[in-house]
């Protein structure tokens, strides 16, 4: 998996419509904005949920990027997070776990979170993409 500050719009043509391009450096992450019309980071950007307590005004419609070197991404969207987890096992196979956590009471009443499930989901089916284009050259010994 590449972190997300290399990924182009062309990567993520999905993800281009919701937010615009991260920036940033890898020591304090990445952010950006949702793009304008985008209600919520969903994979129409249709409205999402409330915001998690201690998002401020200033930080709602914001995607961030945090890479926490070497196997963890974190990205935090207004109304909930996205844990990113790699386990490699070998040079051509890696476990990854992502777990999409939501305030208590949006999982309590039993909210449909298919949208934004769905729009990570896609990142995720084109970044296991990408890296495993880069997979051969892994067990090279040049």
């Amino acid at each position: 998996m590449l972190p997300l500050r290399h990924h182009p719009p062309r990567t993520h043509q999905r993800t281009a419509r919701v937010r615009r391009p991260l920036r940033g450096a890898a020591l304090r992450g990445h952010e950006a904005e949702f793009g304008s019309g985008v209600k919520g980071f969903t994979v129409d950007g249709s409205e999402g949920f409330d915001r998690l307590p201690d998002v401020s005004q200033d930080q709602d419609r914001r995607h961030y990027a945090v890479t926490v070197r070497p196997t963890v991404f974190v990205n935090l969207v207004p109304d909930h997070v996205i844990l990113h987890r790699m386990f490699p096992l070998a040079e051509d196979r890696t476990v990854v776990e992502c777990d999409w956590l939501y305030a208590p009471e949006v999982v309590a009443a039993g909210a449909d979170l298919s949208k934004p499930v769905e729009l990570f989901h896609r990142v995720n089916t084109q970044d296991f993409a990408a890296g495993e284009r880069t997979r051969p050259a892994m067990a090279s010994r040049a």
